[in-house]
């Protein structure tokens, strides 16, 4: 008999391509719900009450925890459309025995793009220069940037994004040194301990992964160690880095800037230095783009095939406690 794959996408059977759907029907029933914004867990239970294999989008379901699948006992597996798994109490789907797999690959090559083009924001204060064109700061605003080759870009962590920011650092010609206490993790880069980077760098990148239930990891502390009026780049989870921390290093004079794919918590208090440019947000949009929606669906797919008919190699990533980062 076959299984049953509940799929919750933003545009629903539209989602997938004509192939797609064919591929998935063959392998199980399916059926397919469209959430444009997320669903209450009454609703979630209410889709899922009778499926094996649920396939979740985070903007459907942004949190993957006891109360919002607590009372699903037939659900063996979960496919997301993400990397990170900050928002998944995966201790509690693990002692469910629900396995949960993710897509380490899809945005690797966009989100590293995306961490230099808020570094070349930066830099060459695009942002600024465009609010000046358009008459939203005065004309005085200086648009003076500074050149990324010669400097020295130092990344923590060097899974996939990491390494990949590691090749387009060099290739802008700058110094690249990175930290990750994971030694098999082999980028080609100098590596060097956590206060050597922080010292030496005129940009740190943040490329380690969230998880559930963590508080800030990059804080006061780290900013201290930093160089006089280095840059902090972080596209990985606006929760690592303690933003009031930032606002204090940036008024004082030791940060320049600070570039975040994500909503800056203290808008309110840092209105200023937002007007100013030194702190630049995106909508944690690194990772959207043509290519990774191609992907990242044919991926979801092969995943849900995967759950559905027990074959562990159709699935991209078995996801396992230690083995989640971005990375």
């Amino acid at each position: 008999m076959k299984r049953k794959a509940v799929l919750i996408t933003a545009m629903g059977e539209q989602t997938f391509t004509a192939g797609q759907r064919a591929r998935l029907e063959a392998a199980g029933i399916i059926q397919y719900h469209r959430s444009l914004s997320p669903l209450s867990p009454e609703q979630l239970t209410t889709l899922l009450k009778d499926a094996d294999v649920a396939g979740l989008t985070p903007r459907s379901v942004p949190v993957i925890d006891k109360e919002s699948l607590g009372g699903l006992t037939k659900l063996k597996g979960i496919t997301i459309f993400a990397t990170g798994v900050d928002y998944i109490d995966t201790a509690w789907l693990e002692k469910q025995g629900i396995a949960l797999v993710n897509l380490p690959e899809y945005s690797t090559i966009s989100v590293a793009e995306h961490t230099m083009g808020l570094l070349l924001t930066l830099s060459r204060r695009i942002h600024l220069s465009q609010d000046r064109v358009r008459g939203r700061v005065p004309a005085g605003t200086s648009l003076r940037g500074w050149e990324l080759r010669g400097k020295t870009i130092g990344l923590i962590g060097l899974g996939r994004i990491g390494s990949c920011v590691a090749e387009l650092a060099a290739a802008f010609g700058m110094r690249v040194l990175g930290y990750d206490p994971r030694p098999e993790r082999a980028a080609a880069v100098t590596r060097v301990d956590l206060e050597e980077l922080l010292t030496s760098s005129d940009i740190v990148s943040l490329h380690y992964p969230s998880s559930w239930g963590s508080s800030h990891s990059f804080g006061a502390s780290q900013l201290s160690l930093m160089k006089q009026g280095a840059v902090l780049i972080n596209v990985s989870r606006s929760a690592l880095v303690e933003d009031e921390a930032v606002v204090d290093a940036i008024e004082q004079g030791r940060l320049r800037g600070y570039a975040v794919d994500d909503r800056f918590s203290l808008a309110d208090r840092a209105q200023q230095l937002i007007a100013e440019g030194r702190i630049v947000q995106t909508g944690h949009t690194a990772w959207y783009s043509d290519e990774v929606i191609e992907r990242g669906y044919e991926a979801m797919v092969n995943n849900v095939i995967g759950l559905l008919t027990g074959d562990s190699e159709d699935t991209s990533s078995l996801w396992s406690r230690g083995m989640n980062s971005d990375a």
